[in-house]
């Protein structure tokens, strides 16, 4: 499932006055994040992404992503066991005269599409291995 949401951060919304954005997920493990800041932002709008209060991106709490032109790209690995679960994206912006949007996406995927390919080929190779004994005895 690809969740999307575009945010519009006011001018002048301080930190003490950030803008909490929250939407449901489904059970998964969300795997890929797409966090873009258009041109103008000039490093002026911060956000971070938080799972049940946790922070996801930035790793620490106290921690923002700012940015100017950019999209950046996460692999965090969260399971999501409970169903819906909530997502929060807090936003705030310094600058004090244009509002701006942000635009999220969020990749969750079931965790059987998540075995490490070596996993897989090392099950291949000890079914081969097995097939292989059976048919020479």
């Amino acid at each position: 499932m690809l969740y999307s949401n575009h945010i519009t951060v006011a001018a002048s919304t301080t930190e003490a006055n950030r803008v909490r954005t929250q939407f449901k997920i489904n059970r998964g493990v969300i795997h890929r994040i797409w966090a873009t800041f258009p041109p103008g932002c000039a490093d002026l709008v911060n956000f971070r992404i938080l799972h049940d209060e946790h922070p996801i991106i930035p790793s620490l709490k106290h921690q923002y992503v700012t940015g100017n032109n950019y999209t950046y790209v996460y692999h965090p690995f969260v399971p999501i066991t409970v169903e819906p679960a909530l997502i929060t994206i807090e936003t705030w912006s310094d600058d004090d005269t244009y509002s701006h949007k942000l635009h999220f996406q969020v990749s969750v995927i079931s965790k059987i599409w998540l075995i490490p390919a070596g996993a897989v080929m090392g099950i291949i190779a000890s079914l081969k291995a097995l097939f292989d004994r059976s048919r020479s005895s």
